[in-house]
């Protein structure tokens, strides 16, 4: 699916795909979420961007940068420790453009989503407790 989805991101379209997987839980959970992948480069990707990358398996994961270099940059999954990198430029498959959960688009570059990712990637020694913290609170409350 994702080598065709590498094509239509060539043509400057932008692609809606389900998010599948943990890894980037509390921020898009799976089945439930749907991210808007658009064209990027190296140059535009920031800190707390989420992007599309290929790994040099073959695998395509979407994770949150974390830090970038002049030549490189490094990411991280929002439920996740372990840091992901050095990722070459080429690696770089898209960039989450948009959020759609329940019916609504939630845009990445708005002040309040920029806000929380800054403080999750912040919070990055604290996540494991924090989110087993929670599972455990929403468990009680059923």
């Amino acid at each position: 699916m994702f080598p065709v989805i590498s094509e239509i991101l060539q043509t400057d379209t932008s692609v809606k795909i389900t998010v599948t997987g943990w890894s980037m839980y509390p921020f898009l959970r799976e089945g439930e979420d749907c991210v808007e992948l658009s064209k990027t480069c190296f140059d535009s990707i920031c800190r707390g961007d989420i992007v599309l990358i290929k790994r040099r398996t073959g695998e395509y994961i979407l994770h949150r940068v974390l830090t970038k270099k002049a030549d490189c940059f490094y990411m991280v999954g929002d439920a996740q420790q372990w840091i992901e990198g050095p990722l070459a430029p080429e690696q770089l498959t898209a960039v989450v453009t948009a959020v759609w959960r329940k019916g609504k688009r939630i845009c990445c570059s708005s002040t309040w989503w920029r806000l929380l990712s800054a403080l999750w990637l912040r919070m990055l020694p604290f996540r494991c407790f924090i989110i087993n913290t929670y599972r455990r609170l929403r468990g009680v409350r059923r």
